[in-house]
């Protein structure tokens, strides 16, 4: 029988996090530190993979065992989401489009996307570069012009980007995002600061000669959208992404109640508020998933969800 379950959160240390809001606002709790990033949806077998406790099986599992929940035409599940926190800069990196990914390891491209929940003032992201051919990028990288090369961002409240494959990216310190990628895991980096992991004493490896393989050059010069939303049966409905082989991401915001109809699976991720999904109680931070065709949810409560979802590129 189909229903509708809690999915638990997936943490990994990250030297960039360490703040308060992960764990106060949104109720994550673990000993892992610092804490700065958590996978909300992520079904990596032997690696990493949510919990559903409902089910008593990792996410990953329970893609395999249920296929009649999802109905995808992929071999793992195709979409993640993870909320980041990040107390300081991101590394400057790209991800690869699926070719070079096969190549490399064995996996796929990683395109995200990514919606901005809270940010400072002055809040930023890097995102693309200036140089106009492959010669001057590599010129630039090499004698550490990182002035003229990296293009940034002002970061705007409930701003969405859009970060194909081969864009050079990083978020910003104090820059609280909610994000849907591929389920995929390959992160090429071009520059870290010369920090020192904690965890080796040591920097981290950098890969800039594939880098230099996969960046895209010219930049395409993508910049932040704000997307208008549609009242809909006490819902306001934000629709940001539906691309099928890809992801599909709407926001769903209630004042006291409202219902919604989604055909395909979704994880529902709660980013403020409390109340309820049909019969299950979700609050901020907590995700559940509504299998296939699960028909018409009735959503009680003034809550801010993110719907995270996929369609199959071949009917």
């Amino acid at each position: 029988m189909k229903k509708i379950v809690k999915v638990e959160p997936y943490y990994e240390p990250r030297m960039w996090g360490g703040g308060k809001r992960l764990i106060e606002e949104f109720h994550y709790q673990t000993d892992i530190a610092p804490l700065g990033e958590v996978y909300n949806v992520v079904a990596l077998p032997n690696h990493a993979d949510c919990f559903v406790p409902n089910m008593n099986m990792t996410l990953s599992k329970l893609y395999e065992e249920k296929p009649d929940w999802f109905e995808c035409e992929t071999e793992q599940l195709p979409i993640r989401v993870n909320i980041l926190d990040p107390m300081y800069d991101l590394s400057i990196q790209i991800h690869p489009d699926d070719d070079f990914a096969k190549t490399y390891n064995g996996g796929r491209g990683k395109p995200e996307a990514w919606v901005i929940l809270d940010a400072p003032e002055d809040g930023y992201i890097e995102f693309g570069h200036h140089a106009k051919t492959k010669e001057e990028f590599i010129s630039m990288t090499q004698n550490k012009e990182w002035d003229k090369l990296l293009r940034y961002l002002k970061t705007p409240i409930d701003g969405f980007i859009d970060i194909p494959s081969g864009t050079l990216h990083a978020i910003g310190k104090g820059v609280l995002t909610y994000n849907i990628s591929r389920n995929a895991d390959l992160t090429l980096r071009l520059y870290d600061y010369d920090r020192i992991d904690p965890s080796t004493h040591k920097k981290r490896a950098i890969q800039p000669e594939e880098v230099y393989e996969n960046v895209n050059i010219p930049d395409k010069m993508i910049t932040f959208q704000q997307y208008p939303y549609a009242n809909e049966f006490g819902c306001k409905v934000t629709r940001y992404w539906d691309e099928p082989g890809l992801y599909t991401l709407m926001r769903i915001q209630t004042d006291t109640e409202g219902k919604f109809l989604h055909e395909r699976f979704a994880f529902y991720t709660c980013v403020k508020g409390e109340g309820m999904i049909n019969d299950m109680h979700i609050r901020q931070g907590e995700t559940i998933l509504v299998p296939n065709h699960m028909g018409w949810i009735k959503i009680k409560g003034k809550l801010d969800l993110f719907l995270a979802s996929y369609r199959n590129q071949h009917i």
